[in-house]
């Protein structure tokens, strides 16, 4: 093995502890806004979309991409249901189940460093790269798992929000505007 790819294959789990690491802090208590869970529900729609409308045509690639969805739906409805709740005269905010979205981040992200790997190992062997992302079942899977999972976490957080009403803050009387 050459020194750049010893270089690389002791730097993936260095880089692999660090998104750990920080998704961690990232899935902590979180301030719920809705601006946020509505873009959140969007972008993930849209990629959704997007990946559906790259596999059309590589049928196991799409029945993957479909199979990854309803299973990431499934799993976002079961960390919303492990979700802190919290209504509180400062705002809402909401603590998701780590351990769910640890799992659906960390595939996701394994799969695009082995993908990039495999980019690597073909440009230095000179060999062509697989032109088409998408229809790996695989890769399709893993962004229906990902999508979905928060796309139906983002709605039901905004389901939540509605039928919440805010807790009214204290009045102070010392507090002069």
């Amino acid at each position: 093995m050459e020194m750049t790819t010893l270089v690389l294959l002791l730097l993936v789990p260095l880089a692999v502890w660090r998104i750990y690491s920080r998704l961690k802090i990232v899935m902590g208590r979180t301030k719920s806004e809705l601006w946020r869970h509505y873009a959140t529900l969007a972008v993930m729609v849209v990629v959704l979309l997007a990946v559906a409308f790259q596999t059309i045509g590589h049928w196991t690639a799409l029945v993957a991409l479909l199979a990854g969805a309803v299973v990431g739906g499934l799993l976002g409805q079961r960390n919303m249901k492990l979700t802190r709740l919290e209504n509180r005269p400062d705002g809402f905010y909401y603590t998701q189940n780590r351990t769910l979205g640890l799992i659906v981040a960390l595939l996701f992200i394994s799969r695009l460093i082995y993908r990039l790997l495999e980019a690597y190992l073909h440009m230095h062997n000179g060999m062509p790269l697989d032109p088409d992302f998408f229809a790996n079942p695989i890769s399709s899977w893993v962004f229906g798992l990902l999508g979905s999972y928060y796309a139906v976490y983002a709605w039901l957080l905004i389901q939540w929000r509605k039928a919440q009403k805010p807790v009214p803050r204290a009045v102070d009387i010392f507090d002069i505007k």
